[in-house]
C-alpha cells in the first residue's frame, strides 16, 4: 500500500503563539487525523483488504505491508504484528461462539420437528458465520434476519409472486416494527420473573459465559457497528443470498413453512441480542419457552398478514 504514511499537520510558528492557539493545533490536528483515518478505513473495505490488515490499522494508524517494513521501527513491527496475530485468534474464537450460539442444545432430535429445528439453527448459523467471515457487521445481518422473517410471517412475496429485494427498504414500512422489540421485551420480562429459576445445565452455564466474555472483548464483531465503507447494499446481498439459499435447503428437506419461520424469527432474535448486549441468559429463557415466544409473535403479526394460526 506504499511507504510509511501518517497525516501530518501544518503548524506555525512566531512569537504570537499562545497556549490556546496550541490547543486550537492541537484540536485540528486530530480532527484531520481522524478524517484520515476514516477516509483510509472506508477505502480498505472497499478495496476489500484482509480484515485483519483492517483491524491492525484502526488500532495504529499505521498500514505495513510486507513490501514496506523496513521502514518502520521495530517497536511498531512487534505491536502491528501483535494486533495481527491477535485479530486472528479471536476470529477464531469468534466462529466458534455463533456456532455455539446457533446450535439448539436442549433439543433431542429424535422426533422430525426437533431435527427440522436442529437443521434450520445449523443453516442458518452458517449463513451469520459466512457474514463475519466477509467482515459484514452483525448490525445488517440481524437486519436482514428481521426482514427475512417479516417476509415469510406476512407471506408478501407469494401473494405478490415477487422475490425479496433487500434494495428495497420501504417495503415492510406499514409494520409498526418498534412494537416487535416493545413485544419482545415484554415476553421476556414477563419469562423472566415467571421462571427465574429455570434450571441450566453446567455446560449451558459454561456456553453462557463464554458467549458473553466473547461479547464483551475489544473489537468484538457482535454488536459492533459497521465501519465507512464497511458494506453496501451487494455486501447485504451476499448475507440475503446466504440465507435465501438455507431456507431452500431446508425446504427441499421438507421442514414446514411455519417451522422455518420461526426459526427465522428465533434467528432475528438471535442477533438482536448480541447487538444489544442483552443478558445472554434470557435469550436461553426464551429459547427454552420457544413455542410459546412463537405462538405471541403470530398472534401480533396476523394483525399485519392474516396469518392463520394452527
Amino acid at each position: 500500500m506504499g511507504d510509511k504514511f501518517r497525516a501530518r499537520s501544518q503548524e506555525t510558528s512566531g512569537s504570537n503563539r499562545t497556549p490556546e492557539s496550541d490547543a486550537a493545533l492541537r484540536r485540528d490536528k486530530e480532527v484531520r487525523e481522524n478524517t484520515w483515518r476514516r477516509e483510509m478505513l472506508a477505502r480498505f473495505h472497499q478495496e476489500k483488504a484482509s480484515l485483519d490488515f483492517i483491524y491492525a490499522f484502526e488500532k495504529t494508524g499505521n498500514f505495513i505491508t510486507s513490501e514496506n517494513r523496513d521502514v518502520w521501527s521495530k517497536a511498531e513491527l512487534r505491536e502491528w504484528d501483535h494486533l495481527i496475530h491477535a485479530y486472528r485468534r479471536r476470529e477464531v474464537v469468534e466462529r466458534r461462539i455463533i456456532d455455539l450460539c446457533f446450535r439448539l442444545h436442549h433439543e433431542s432430535g429424535r422426533t422430525v420437528i426437533s431435527r427440522h429445528r436442529q437443521l434450520m439453527a445449523s443453516e442458518f448459523g452458517m449463513a451469520v458465520l459466512s457474514a463475519h467471515e466477509r467482515g459484514i457487521s452483525s448490525f445488517a445481518v440481524e437486519q436482514i434476519f428481521r426482514e427475512a422473517w417479516l417476509d415469510s410471517v406476512t407471506g408478501l412475496n407469494k401473494a405478490t409472486n415477487r422475490e425479496w429485494d433487500p434494495t428495497d427498504h420501504h417495503r415492510f414500512d406499514y409494520i409498526d416494527k418498534a412494537s416487535l422489540s416493545k413485544l419482545l421485551r415484554q415476553i421476556r420480562d414477563d419469562l423472566m420473573v415467571r421462571h427465574p429459576d429455570v434450571s441450566m445445565s453446567a455446560t449451558a452455564a459454561k456456553h453462557i459465559l463464554q458467549i458473553e466474555e466473547a461479547r464483551a472483548a475489544d473489537g468484538s464483531w457482535f454488536g459492533k457497528p459497521p465501519a465507512p465503507g464497511q458494506e453496501d447494499e451487494r455486501e447485504k446481498a451476499i448475507v440475503v443470498d446466504e440465507i435465501q439459499n438455507a431456507i431452500f435447503h431446508s425446504e427441499r428437506e421438507n421442514v414446514p413453512a411455519d417451522l422455518i419461520e420461526s426459526m427465522l424469527l428465533r434467528s432475528w432474535i438471535r442477533m438482536l441480542t448480541f447487538n444489544d448486549h442483552e443478558d445472554e441468559r434470557a435469550f436461553q429463557i426464551l429459547d427454552r419457552c420457544w413455542e410459546e415466544v412463537h405462538a405471541i409473535f403470530q398472534v401480533h403479526m396476523a394483525n399485519y398478514s392474516g396469518l392463520r394460526l394452527q
